[in-house]
């Protein structure tokens, strides 16, 4: 697998100094900053049946907010270069969350430093209007089922269809190109020598190394109808003795009117206490200011056939409604019910139902 690997990233670092070499050289306009961010705020009453000796019961308050600071920079042969830095706003270990430098052009796009893979970023989902996302984990902040509960940890690395990251590599180091729009196909590929976001040498021995991720997406229409397709694919080498991982996944959005239908599935193979898969499936409507959604999530962790482990499943279904205030202000209502069962515990179970307000500021 390294020797494959080693081979392919040769071949593409050739064909990029060609590329390289080939590009006359200009000069360039004066840099520009653009700061941004959002921040999205959700105050919700839960009512949970946990284990006992637990109560998650009551009013809580969610907040993520992140501060995006843009450099860039454009020759006069069209070339742009920039650079893409995003400080967490809530106290987070992960204080940094992403940060890269970029070049783009009529060729695409060419991505190098912390960042999600492809097939993360061309991603397809089911339509989900609310701010906390049924397949994100944000639940959790009030029906804790990956950290209330013993066993319901190892639950995350496949939570969410649309998002699985081989061995959870997600804002890892990584070289990514992204092409150009073709009759609204586009492809792209990544590659991240192990998973850390950080830098440092990696010991191949101990750890999962070469990471790669493809995905292929397409968006237009058809006969009249909005239509978006999604694929990944995704594969690691394993430290000796491992298993290498692999991921698998795909969605499909459907459009017409104010409606929009859609749906995506993923798999994860290979990666221990975090094989398993997922899907969700949705419908939204968008009526002028208003929207409306309606969203089902679907997952199931860790395969019996490979000895360890319980087998955990967790079903999440979300209703929400959104007003638009203007292109930087909206507000937002949702309910959503949770169940996580665990196999080999009946106490690590839990269920819940969250009502709650949200409003999101982006800048």
């Amino acid at each position: 697998m390294k020797k494959t690997l080693l081979t392919t990233t040769a071949v593409a670092l050739t064909g990029f100094a060609g590329a390289a070499s080939a590009i006359e050289v200009g000069t360039s306009g004066p840099v520009t900053m653009n700061i941004g961010g959002y921040f999205t705020t959700n105050v919700a009453i839960a009512s949970v049946d946990a284990q006992a000796g637990t109560d998650f019961d009551g009013l809580d308050i969610l907040t993520n907010s992140e501060i995006h600071f843009k450099p860039r920079i454009t020759l006069d042969n069209g070339l742009t270069f920039g650079a893409d830095i995003e400080l967490e706003g809530n106290t987070n270990g992960d204080q940094i969350d992403e940060q890269y430098v970029f070049v783009k052009g009529s060729f695409g796009k060419i991505i190098i430093g912390s960042e999600n893979s492809v097939g993360y970023k061309m991603s397809l989902g089911a339509p989900d209007v609310s701010l906390m996302g049924v397949n994100s984990g944000s639940l959790t902040a009030f029906v804790p089922f990956s950290s209330g509960t013993a066993g319901a940890d190892i639950f995350r690395g496949t939570l969410g269809s649309t998002y699985l990251e081989n061995d959870r590599n997600n804002d890892a180091q990584r070289i990514s190109y992204f092409s150009p729009s073709f009759g609204g196909f586009a492809v792209g590929i990544s590659y991240a020598r192990d998973a850390g976001q950080g830098n440092g040498a990696v010991n191949n021995n101990l750890t999962t190394t070469d990471f790669v991720d493809v995905a292929a997406s397409y968006g237009g229409s058809l006969g009249g109808m909005d239509l978006g397709l999604y694929a990944h694919y995704g594969t690691a080498s394993a430290a000796p003795g491992g298993t290498d991982p692999e991921v698998w996944g795909g969605g499909i959005n459907l459009g017409f009117g104010g409606f929009k239908i859609g749906g995506s599935f993923g798999e994860q193979d290979g990666t221990a206490l975090r094989d398993g898969h997922s899907y969700d499936v949705g419908v939204s409507f968008a009526n002028g200011p208003w929207s409306y959604s309606l969203t089902y999530f679907h997952g199931e962790n860790v395969d019996n056939e490979i000895g360890i482990g319980a087998k955990e499943e967790l079903k999440q279904i979300m209703a929400a409604a959104t007003y638009k205030v203007n292109g930087n202000f909206k507000v937002s209502g949702f309910i959503a019910d949770v169940d996580f069962d665990e196999d080999s515990s009946a106490t690590d179970d839990i269920e819940g139902t969250v009502v709650g307000l949200g409003a999101k500021f982006s800048f």
